[in-house]
């Protein structure tokens, strides 16, 4: 009896029938009819779910970087330690700007049904 195998795309070999993108299993239960491309955390989605994934991984990231600074920021000033307080100020803007970038290139993302290519030159200018 032959095992069932799963062909992954990046070992560069391509299996002969297509997988379907898995996106049901992240988004609510939607099936997604597009062949699936990228392993995301071993799942199997299209361009496009794997954009969405990656996108809220690090709108997730960014908050749990603002929570810490907030919590650096009140240590500090209980230790009145205002140098550390402003720079934390400045590392509390960035975070706070790249998250916005990252929830707008996500707003985007789900509004457009642009192919990929046009995505690199739309979503805040970085190539995913």
């Amino acid at each position: 009896m032959r095992e069932n195998k799963q062909v992954h795309i990046s070992e560069g070999r391509y299996p002969f029938e297509c997988y379907s993108c898995e996106a049901y299993h992240l988004f609510g239960g939607a099936p997604c009819a597009k062949a699936g491309e990228e392993n995301v955390d071993g799942l199997l989605l299209c361009e496009g779910h794997a954009l969405e994934a990656k996108l809220k991984g690090q709108i997730s990231c960014w908050d749990g970087m603002l929570f810490h600074i907030d919590l650096w920021s009140m240590e500090a000033s209980r230790r009145d330690r205002k140098d550390v307080v402003r720079l934390l100020e400045v590392q509390r803007v960035e975070a706070t700007s790249a998250r916005d970038r990252a929830c707008a290139d996500l707003d985007f993302l789900r509004r457009s049904e642009k192919p990929r290519e046009t995505w690199e030159h739309t979503v805040s200018g970085v190539v995913y």
